[in-house]
């Protein structure tokens, strides 16, 4: 493959990345987490190529020398969006995990805090409480 035709095929991938993780953002900022699956695979794929393509670049030195300074400039740049992208994508993905993991927190303190509650009987005896469901308000802020 041509040194341009590999930079043009590394360059492709990253701008598709970047696509899939802005897209990937919008759905946890949606919440509609079921829709998420099917975007990863595609994002773990992209990114087996892209490793591919960055390590054929990396393996040739000779290929990015013979590049015209405009494209090696672009490459540069383009790999530099793409960083940021993956670190903002990142953040994201954490802060969502983190709310995720606080929610299922906040629900199991809740059912085992409401589990044991000990009365009194007719006769004045102790006794425990079977456990009984008990209703928690969750609220979930869809807005753009």
């Amino acid at each position: 493959m041509e040194p341009l035709e590999q930079v043009t095929v590394l360059l492709t991938l990253m701008k598709r990345l970047v696509q899939v993780m802005d897209h990937e953002r919008a759905i946890l900022k949606s919440m509609r987490l079921d829709a998420l699956p099917d975007l990863q695979d595609e994002r773990v794929a992209l990114a087996e190529a892209y490793e591919i393509e960055l390590g054929r670049l990396r393996c040739s030195p000779e290929t990015l020398a013979s590049l015209e300074p405009h494209v090696r400039a672009q490459l540069h740049e383009a790999m530099r969006g793409f960083q940021e992208s993956m670190t903002v994508n990142l953040q994201a993905l954490a802060a969502a995990r983190e709310v995720v993991e606080r929610v299922l927190r906040n629900i199991g303190d809740s059912l085992a805090r409401n589990t044991r509650a000990l009365t009194y009987g007719a006769r004045g005896e102790g006794g425990e409480v079977k456990a009984t469901g008990q209703v928690i308000s969750v609220s979930f802020d869809r807005r753009p």
